[in-house]
């Protein structure tokens, strides 16, 4: 390396100090100021290598041992570990507390390494017995720490020698006690202690799953108190991608009580909401909450839009705040450096906002834990597949953190097959003829609400894929609203019955919260008026919450607390981490092919709250067991793809229509992949064009077509073409002199340039054509079809098809693999054994199973065997004993391989047991036969009776209990109780 490149590259290091806060000097100017100073000595034993002694509080603390730009920083790392403690020697009065310079640093001036001696020694400089093997861990940093930064480690080594460092003190953690005033579940402490024992491997990132509803910022509220209480924890940033998360993660750490302090945490640990992005942090904060948008508007001096304008919305609404292709381009910040934070949480991480902000989430040096409901693949690398605790939606379910929920069906003729526009109606006269009349229909702009009316050229048929894409269907809309509506309290939410006698014990009248998933903006329009007329309700009767809506804040909270707000339309805005615990119903009137973003959309209900809150915004609501997915569009019959490319092309945006064409006026050179971005958009562009707009296109290409245009952008990025046109140019570089070189062909890259360039020629030349396409762009109709009747409901009913053969599939093979514990339990039923030698068999067999079946219930598998029709029954609630007795014989092969709901079974051998009694000249009164069917009836719905379950029973307890049994029954040659024992006997199991 050359005398002048050395002095640059020391330049970039020296730079780099500075911009940290050290005042970079030679040794006699050490003095002069000498609390926060890097001091330049060049060591004769080290070829090329600088040095920068850094001076805390008058003390040498650390060093930075600088190479050439080329030089592997590991490298240099290990020369200042060689160093640490000769230094220290050589320079023993000034050094801090007499012992190896701790803080050591190795660079070429791009790539910081970083390693702190404390993380693996006592203060005296004795190796810690739970230390990594080895020493202390060196990590990469962006840049080095700030003197005051160093200055707080060293305040923290002395005040606790036996663990100096914040790495050292995460081995020290106390163990995880439960909060007796908001006890934590099993599964949240779960993921406390696999969050620590992760931070005391030193592992960089961590990600905790947990279903949704299950409690996860409550989790990590925990876990930060944790941190800052007993690990020393500096700072610790809660990161989102949307701002009203970020306003519910507030009110989590605002309303947080830690068990062992009279104290709120945020008066213990100052809590700040970063709602501006040029708003700097205190050194007093030390839980910040924030959007990622902002983070990085902060970092570079950008000022982010208003929260909850409509600006931000659209700001953070596509969760890139508009980057298009590009990543975040970071830069040391002096108001936001690097050791700002110790821990980043990041919120809903499954969305892969990392994707595109890992330059700003990697600036930071900080331990990084990621949050999700739902981990996909990118999820699982950017952690580096550390998953440190898993809980499930089932698991969920099982310990009653979440309610589960049953799917209802809705499938209308223009839902399933589309429908037909005609370009001519016939109608007929007032004098008997038939006249025919050209239809004209109206086509709406998405954006604008304008509307157009045209008269049809042709026939128009669409299918069930361009339903509320293309065209949209009043009548379906209106049917599918109004089965909603007349089948809510019937079917949906059916009458509560008294499980003995049918009478009606609880009729639901008012609406529960509902949520309605729409397909587009449009979409969500057309059915809040449809949701208004249905219920003939007032505007606050069903809202519409999205991007378009003025304050979305407040229409969340109206949604969530007034009672007078039943239903909510939303496209995505709060289709995911928005928390509206009394949510009952969600209604999918559009359709998702993701697995994650289906759970996290189905997640919105599976909140549970207490039933005093729920009455308060639904008042005839008893409790809240279970939710209703209606599905109107079938997402519950088909298989889910892994992952949703929020953003595309490895993870980011591909840039707009109107970025690109932007670029052209700027004259500005596009990518292959920009060019082959441009093609695809136009193409797609004119397929949704009328003839009059594409002639307007055309004459401002100069007479050439948009199909033309599209045409030449393909040619430029054929990958063919491409190599050729590279090829040529290097042939033609090599036959030309050595003195011309500087054509545009010189190379290849020049070639394609060329290439590139002439074909995008009429976008750079022609602004007419450049406002023309926005303008065609912006202009997006969608056609009405106000003459399709939808011919009323094709089917509507409770079922849940795919989660119901997953469960009968993945029962019988567990039956399979258990098929001797299956042999015996069939014999038990051949053998008639009772009821508890069965029970206990069963119970057995059932907790021999591992997840994430483990929470296999009679109720989860009755409701699988009824929405696969294989019980043929409708009930499918309040399963219990008898119906899972029901399913186990049927599939043992019992009541001749048929399925026998459990009732049937028990009537039939009641049947045979009055029959033996008949022929044994045995005759029962009108009221012991009365008598006798009831305590059938027992056993039919409690697979046993007993003495005391008479007076359990309520219609037995209604007719006297087993007193009155006692006197009906007591000149039989039996005992009265004998008679129960033998009923209980032929009857029950």
């Amino acid at each position: 390396m050359s005398a002048s490149g050395a002095q640059a590259n020391n330049d970039k290091v020296e730079q780099a100090l500075h911009d940290a806060g050290w005042r970079v000097c030679a040794p006699h100017e050490r003095d002069l100021k000498p609390d926060a100073t890097a001091v330049r000595a060049p060591h004769p034993g080290l070829n090329g290598v600088c040095l920068y002694l850094l001076h805390v509080d008058r003390d040498l603390s650390g060093l930075v041992v600088a190479g050439a730009e080329t030089a592997d920083p590991h490298e240099l790392l290990a020369e200042a570990d060689d160093l640490a403690a000769p230094l220290a020697a050589q320079y023993l009065r000034r050094t801090w507390q007499e012992r190896p310079l701790p803080f050591r640093y190795g660079t070429n001036g791009r790539v910081w390494c970083f390693l702190n001696a404390l993380d693996a020694e006592h203060l005296d400089g004795t190796p810690s017995a739970d230390a990594p093997q080895g020493g202390a861990r060196s990590r990469h940093v962006f840049a080095p720490a700030r003197p005051a930064t160093v200055a707080r480690w060293k305040r923290q080594a002395v005040q606790h020698p036996e663990a100096p460092s914040l790495r050292a003190r995460l081995r020290w953690l106390p163990s995880v006690h439960l909060d007796p005033r908001r006890q934590l579940y099993d599964a949240q402490r779960r993921a406390i202690e696999g969050l620590e024992g992760s931070l005391a491997a030193d592992h960089h990132r961590a990600l905790i799953q947990m279903a949704t509803g299950a409690g996860k910022t409550y989790t990590v509220v925990q876990a930060s108190h944790r941190l800052l209480r007993h690990a020393g924890a500096h700072r610790v940033l809660f990161l989102v991608d949307r701002y009203n998360l970020g306003e519910q993660a507030y009110l989590e750490y605002r309303d947080f009580q830690p068990a062992d302090s009279r104290k709120p945490l945020h008066e213990e640990f100052p809590l700040k909401h970063l709602s501006s992005g040029r708003s700097g942090l205190a050194d007093s904060d030390k839980i910040v909450i924030t959007t990622i948008q902002r983070l990085w508007c902060m970092l570079t001096d950008r000022t982010p839009p208003p929260p909850d304008s409509e600006e931000a919305q659209n700001f953070e609404g596509s969760g890139t705040a508009g980057l298009g292709r590009r990543l975040p381009k970071v830069h040391y910040s002096a108001t936001l450096p690097p050791d700002s934070f110790d821990f980043i949480v990041i919120d809903e991480c499954h969305r892969s906002i990392y994707g595109a902000w890992r330059p700003v989430l990697e600036y930071f040096d900080a331990h990084i834990v990621g949050l999700t409901a739902t981990p996909i693949g990118p999820t699982f690398a950017f952690f580096e597949n550390n998953l440190v605790s898993q809980y499930t939606y089932e698991e969920a379910v099982a310990d009653e953190v979440n309610v589960d929920y049953d799917v209802y069906r809705i499938s209308t003729r223009i839902t399933r097959d589309g429908s037909e526009i005609p370009a001519v109606t016939e109608t007929q006269a007032p004098d008997g003829t038939i006249e025919k009349i050209n239809t004209v229909v109206a086509q709406v702009d998405r954006v604008t609400r304008e509307q157009h009316w045209h008269q049809q050229a042709e026939d128009d048929e669409y299918t069930a894929a361009e339903l509320n894409a293309r065209v949209e269907s009043a009548s379906q809309i209106r049917t599918v609203i109004e089965t909603f509506r007349d089948r809510l309290f019937t079917e949906i939410f059916p009458p509560e019955a008294n499980p003995d006698t049918g009478e009606i014990v609880h009729q639901r009248t008012v609406v529960p919260k509902t949520l309605i998933f729409a397909a587009t903006n449009r979409h969500a329009d057309a059915i809040v008026a449809e949701v208004r007329r249905a219920w003939n309700a007032g505007n606050k009767f069903c809202l519409k919450i999205n991007s378009e809506t003025s304050q979305p804040a407040k229409a969340i909270k109206d949604f969530r607390n007034a009672s007078e707000t039943r239903i909510a339309v939303t496209v995505d805005m709060i289709a995911t981490g928005t928390d509206i615990p009394a949510l009952e119903c969600l209604v999918f009137m559009r359709d998702v092919r993701t697995w994650s973003y289906f759970e996290q959309m189905k997640g919105r209900g599976a909140r549970i709250i207490k039933p005093e809150d729920l009455r308060k915004v639904t008042e005839d609501a008893l409790c809240k067991d279970r939710f209703v997915i209606v599905d109107t569009v079938g997402v519950t019959e088909h298989a889910m793809v892994e992952a949703r490319p929020l953003v595309q092309d490895d993870l980011r945006e591909l840039p707009s229509l109107e970025r690109l064409l932007k670029l052209c006026a700027q004259g500005t050179p596009l990518s292959v992949a920009d060019v082959s971005t441009l093609a695809g958009r136009l193409s797609r562009l004119g397929q949704r064009l009328d003839e009059p707009q594409l002639a307007l296109i055309e004459g401002c290409a100069g007479g050439r077509k948009l199909t033309d245009l599209v045409t030449g952008l393909v040619h430029a990025t054929d990958p063919d073409r491409l190599v050729k046109e590279r090829v040529s140019a290097a042939e033609r570089t090599e036959e030309a002199p050595e003195t011309d070189q500087s054509g545009p062909a010189a190379d290849g890259e020049t070639a394609v340039e060329v290439v590139l360039a002439q074909a995008l020629r009429p976008f750079v030349e022609r602004e007419a054509l450049r406002e023309a396409l926005l303008e065609a762009a912006r202009r997006r109709w969608i056609k009405i079809d106000h003459l399709s009747q939808d011919g009323g409901v094709i089917a509507a009913g409770v079922t849940d098809v795919m989660r119901a053969e997953r469960t009968v599939e993945d029962w019988r093979r567990y039956m399979t693999e258990q098929q001797d514990k299956f042999a015996a339990l069939r014999i038990a039923f051949q053998d008639r054994r009772p009821l508890n030698e069965v029970q206990a068999q069963i119970d057995e067999l059932l907790s021999m199973v591992s997840p994430p079946q483990q929470q296999w219930t009679g109720q989860k598998l009755w409701k699988a065997y009824v929405d696969l029709g294989i019980a043929r029954t409708r009930r499918r609630r309040n399963a219990g004993l008898p119906e899972l007795l029901s399913v186990l014989r049927c599939e043992l092969g019992l009541d001749g391989g048929d399925f026998r709901p459990y009732r049937d079974t028990v009537e039939l051998r009641f049947q045979e047991w009055l029959a033996r009694q008949e022929t044994a000249g045995v005759t029962f009164t009108e009221e012991q036969r009365a008598w006798l069917k009831r305590v059938a009836n027992v056993v039919a719905t409690s697979a046993a009776v007993s003495v005391e379950a008479l007076d359990r029973h309520a219609v037995c307890r209604a007719e006297g209990g087993w007193s009155r049994f006692r006197t009906v029954f007591a000149e039989e040659a039996r005992t009265p109780a004998g008679l129960i024992n033998e009923l209980d006997r032929e009857l029950g199991a």
